[in-house]
C-alpha cells in the first residue's frame, strides 16, 4: 500500500508543481496556467491530491544537516543536541541564539512550507469551485478533507516557526500575492484550527477510517493534530484558556477510539515505523529507492568527529554519517532504570561493526531512527512519524493539568501509559502535574522535531542541572552558548523574502 501511494504521489507531484506557481515568494511569475482546466474526473483529482502530499515529505528532506533540517533544526534550537561532525556558520548562529536573516537553515522551512501551501490551495480551490468534476460526493469530501488537513499542517508549522506570517489561503495568481500583509499568530492559529475542524468534518462525512494503512490522512490524524493545535492556542502567545478543554476533549476522542496503542517495547516501536497505525497516527511515507529517510544517517555516531572504522553502517561508506547526538546533560537526566536509555532503545553506546570484527564503544548516540535494513545498503525506507500516539496521550495529560495539576482519571492514565513503558516498576500516581508531563515530553519526544514547539508554547524549559522545569526566557541550554531572550523564540524572516515583501517586519 505504501509503495502504491508513494509512486502515485511522486507522479502527481510533478503535475501539481507544473500547474501551480510554487515559487511565488521567490520571483515574479511570468505566466500562470489554469489547473482547473485539467481536473475533470476522480482519477485526475486523486492525482492532484496525492501530489499535494509531496510537501510533507519535504519536511524531512531538504538541504543542510543530512538533508533533514526542517526536523533537525528544532532539536538544535532546544539546546540539548550536539553536532557530531564539523560545525558551520548557520548552526553556530542557532547555538549562539543569534540567528540572522541570511541563515540558510532558518530560511529552509519558509520556502518548503509556502511552496507546499500553494499546491494545497490550488486543490482546495478546484474542489470547491469547479462544478463539472465527475466524482462521487464521498470521494470529493475525502480529498477536500485531506487538503484542509495538509493546509492546517503547513500553516501550523509556519506560525510556530516564524510567528506572524502572510496567511495564504488562495492559490497564487500574480506577483502581488508575494506582498501580502502579516497576520497575527492568533489569526493564523485560528485558520489552522478552522481548517482542521473542516478536515475532521469532511473526513467523517466521507467515511474515512480512524487510521489509514496506505498512509493517507485519517480521521484519527485530523483529530490528533486538532488536539495539538488547540493546545498551541492555549499556550503562548495566544493564551486562550478555553482551548485547554478543547484539546482535552479532542485527544480523549482519539484515546477512546481504541484504535491506537503503544508498542510494548521500544525495540518493537522502532521496528514498527511503517505500520501507519498503532503508535503512529500520521507519518511521512518513505521508500529507500525513491525517497529515503535520512535520519538513520544523521544518527550514526562519529565520536570526536571521526567515522568509525570498520563501519557500523554503509552510510559511512557512501557519505559520512553523523549530524546530531544527545548532550550528556539530556542523556543523564533520564532516571536510573529508564528503559529508553538501555543500549539500543532510544540511544546506544556500542555497536558491532558490519564485518563483525570489533565492537565499537562511544558516547551515547541516537538509536531512535536506526534502521537495520539500511546498514548494508546505505538507504533507509522507514517512515518518519509526524504525529505519534505518545504525543496524543501527553497532550491529553497536559491539557487536563492546564499548567497546574489534575487527578482526572483519563489524564493520569494517559500519562501513565507513556511513563509505564519507560519505568515499569514505578507505581501509578493518583495525580499528575504539568511539570511531570513536561519532563516526560522532553524525554519521550526528544529528536521527534516537537520539543521546541512544546517549549515556546509553554515558555518553559527542563533545566537538567537542577532537575526542575524553569522559565524559558533566561535559560541557557547545555549545548547553547547564550541564554534565550524573547527575540530568540521565532526564526527571522528570510532576507530574500524580506526584499520581495516589505510587509515582513516585526
Amino acid at each position: 500500500m505504501k509503495r502504491y501511494f508513494y509512486e502515485i504521489m511522486t507522479v502527481a507531484a510533478a503535475l501539481v508543481l507544473t500547474v501551480s506557481c510554487t515559487n511565488f515568494l521567490k520571483e515574479e511569475p511570468k505566466t500562470f496556467e489554469q489547473p482547473g482546466n485539467f481536473y475533470s474526473n476522480e482519477e485526475q483529482v486523486q492525482m492532484g491530491a496525492n501530489g499535494a502530499y509531496y510537501g510533507y515529505r519535504m519536511l524531512l528532506n531538504s538541504t543542510g544537516i543530512g538533508g533533514a533540517e526542517v526536523v533537525v533544526l528544532t532539536e538544535f534550537m532546544c539546546g540539548y543536541v550536539e553536532r557530531t561532525a564539523n560545525s558551520f556558520a548557520d548552526l553556530s548562529e542557532i547555538l549562539n541564539c543569534s540567528i540572522s536573516a541570511n541563515n540558510g537553515l532558518a530560511a529552509a522551512p519558509w520556502g518548503t512550507l509556502y511552496e507546499s501551501l500553494n499546491n494545497v490551495n490550488t486543490m482546495i480551490d478546484i474542489l470547491e469551485t469547479k462544478e463539472d468534476i465527475d466524482i462521487t460526493q464521498s470521494s470529493h469530501d475525502r480529498y477536500l478533507g485531506e487538503m484542509y488537513f495538509l493546509r492546517g499542517l503547513y500553516l501550523g508549522y509556519l506560525v510556530r516557526y516564524y510567528g506572524p506570517v502572510p496567511l495564504k489561503t488562495k492559490p497564487t495568481t500574480g506577483f502581488n500575492d508575494a506582498q501580502m500583509p502579516l497576520s497575527s499568530e492568533a489569526e493564523v492559529l485560528g485558520q489552522v484550527v478552522s481548517d482542521l475542524e473542516t478536515a475532521e468534518r469532511l473526513l467523517e462525512s466521507a467515511g474515512v477510517s480512524w487510521h489509514e494503512e496506505s498512509g493517507r490522512v485519517s480521521k484519527g490524524a485530523a483529530k490528533a493534530l486538532l488536539a495539538k493545535m488547540y493546545l498551541t492556542q492555549a499556550g503562548y502567545p495566544v493564551q486562550d484558556q478555553s482551548a485547554y478543554k478543547k484539546a482535552y476533549d479532542k485527544a480523549l476522542e482519539v484515546v477512546n477510539s481504541g484504535i491506537f496503542y503503544l508498542f510494548s517495547t521500544y525495540d518493537a516501536a522502532r521496528k514498527g515505523y511503517d505500520t501507519n497505525g498503532a503508535e503512529y497516527v500520521f507519518s511521512v511515507q518513505c521508500m529507500k529507492d525513491q525517497f529515503h529517510n535520512p535520519l538513520h544517517m544523521v544518527g550514526v555516531p562519529r565520536p570526536g568527529g571521526l567515522t568509525l572504522q570498520p563501519y557500523i553502517s554503509m552510510y559511512d561508506a557512501t557519505r559520512p554519517g553523523g549530524g546530531w547526538l544527545p548532550c550528556s546533560a539530556l542523556y543523564n537526566s533520564y532516571a536510573t532504570g529508564d528503559k529508553r536509555i538501555e543500549n539500543h532503545a532510544f540511544y546506544f553506546t556500542s555497536q558491532v561493526s558490519l564485518d563483525g570484527s570489533v565492537t565499537h564503544t562511544f558516547p551515547p548516540a541516537l538509536y531512535k531512527y536506526w534502521d537495520e535494513d539500511a546498514v548494508n545498503d546505505g538507504k533507509s525506507g522507514k517512515n518518519f512519524p509526524l504525529i505519534r500516539y505518545t504525543d496524543v496521550l501527553l497532550t491529553l495529560a497536559e491539557a487536563a493539568c492546564a499548567g497546574g495539576s489534575t487527578s482526572d482519571a483519563a489524564a493520569v492514565d494517559a500519562y501513565w501509559q507513556v511513563r509505564r513503558r519507560a519505568m515499569p516498576t514505578e507505581n501509578k500516581p493518583a495525580s499528575i502535574t504539568f511539570e511531570q508531563v513536561f519532563k516526560e515530553r522532553i524525554w519521550e519526544q526528544a529528536f521527534d522535531g516537537e520539543n521546541w514547539f512544546n517549549m515556546i508554547r509553554t515558555r518553559k524549559a527542563f533545566d537538567f542541572a537542577s532537575g526542575q522545569v524553569v522559565d524559558l526566557i533566561g535559560y541557557k541550554g547545555p549545548a547553547m552558548t547564550g541564554a534565550y531572550e524573547e527575540d530568540d523564540l521565532l526564526l527571522p524572516y528570510p532576507a530574500e523574502q524580506v526584499r520581495l515583501n516589505p510587509n515582513l517586519k516585526r
